[in-house]
């Protein structure tokens, strides 16, 4: 897949210029080929993930170790929608990031063209597999590690292992944990020992909510369950998200969900919301993101926002604005 991301979208986050981020990349890495250097000063302006990490690291800032999960317990909210493009967006940030997808329907895995994999997470609990065998290679600084139909057999894998839920799945990402910044975990909509050790896991826990009846009970069950699991481990130290997705703002009882549904407990409203967009279903269809489609869109737009936001870099270099 190609891989590369703009000057002036790397520009808007740092808040320089275009063109001093384009001077920017050729100072800092001067065995630049020509045809890179052209292809900076180009009307495109691309540049690849290495280029964009050097530019952020050069600036100040470092890319955190973050597990992410994307939950709930209602189907259709875009959990891997959202899982998806925020993997590939972050990657083309610079961050090494590895998606996991832990979801028996494999649409995560579908996404990035991986058809039947000969092994899934699955295989990694029962010892039949080593992690590194079975992670896969999507773009540069992005890979997977896939699922299919096998994963239906996790559950009664996970219900038979003595275990600490508190550190088992730390256990199972430590040969490979040291060489991504993001894990992003693509949840199933089911309340069970995978999705309990992968929310105890997760730094950062995200929960899409479309703006209607069904998906804000989802959310509150979702909630419910997480708070369970922070009162028996009070020790964990994580942030829970909710995210307005599928957001269309000719629908008024959407647009009353999103201003009248405030109290969440002790997780945050996320100040992005995911509009409703067909850019996401053309993409799905041919197995690409939305930021490998040629047009500018509201979805691209939207999960731009909503990376730079988990991640924190949006908010890194407006506070170094601010405090010059």
């Amino acid at each position: 897949m190609d891989k590369t991301i703009t000057i002036p979208e790397i520009s808007q986050i740092l808040k320089i210029t275009s063109q001093m981020t384009g001077v920017s990349v050729r100072e800092l890495d001067p065995k630049l080929k020509e045809e890179s250097r052209s292809k900076i000063r180009g009307a495109t302006r691309h540049i690849g993930p290495e280029h964009a990490r050097l530019v952020f690291e050069s600036r100040g800032f470092h890319f955190p170790k973050l597990n992410i999960c994307f939950h709930c317990l209602k189907g259709g909210a875009s959990k891997t929608t959202l899982a998806c493009n925020c993997a590939y967006r972050l990657s083309q940030f610079g961050a090494r990031v590895l998606l996991v997808d832990l979801d028996k329907q494999a649409n995560a895995t579908h996404t990035f063209g991986v058809d039947r994999p000969k092994k899934v997470f699955f295989d990694v609990i029962t010892g039949d597999a080593q992690i590194t065998d079975v992670i896969v290679n999507v773009s540069e600084y992005l890979d997977i590690l896939p699922s299919s139909l096998e994963n239906a057999r996790l559950e009664l894998e996970l219900i038979n292992i003595k275990k600490n839920p508190q550190t088992f799945y730390n256990s199972v990402f430590s040969s490979v944990r040291n060489n991504y910044d993001i894990i992003i975990l693509d949840l199933p909509p089911d309340l069970n020992h995978n999705t309990y050790l992968s929310t105890i896991f997760s730094n950062i826990i995200c929960i899409p909510t479309n703006p209607d009846e069904y998906s804000v009970e989802g959310m509150k069950m979702t909630l419910n369950s997480i708070e369970g699991i922070q009162s028996e481990f009070e020790n964990l130290k994580q942030e829970v998200y909710v995210i307005w997705s599928k957001y269309d703002a000719r629908e008024r009882k959407a647009f009353e969900y999103l201003t009248q549904v405030k109290d969440v407990g002790k997780a945050k409203i996320l100040p992005v919301v995911v509009r409703t967009d067909s850019t996401f279903k053309n993409a799905q269809a041919i197995n690409k993101t939305i930021f490998q489609m040629k047009k500018s869109s509201s979805a691209r737009e939207d999960i731009d926002l909503l990376s730079q936001e988990l991640i924190g870099i949006r908010q890194f270099f407006e506070k170094k604005i601010g405090s010059t």
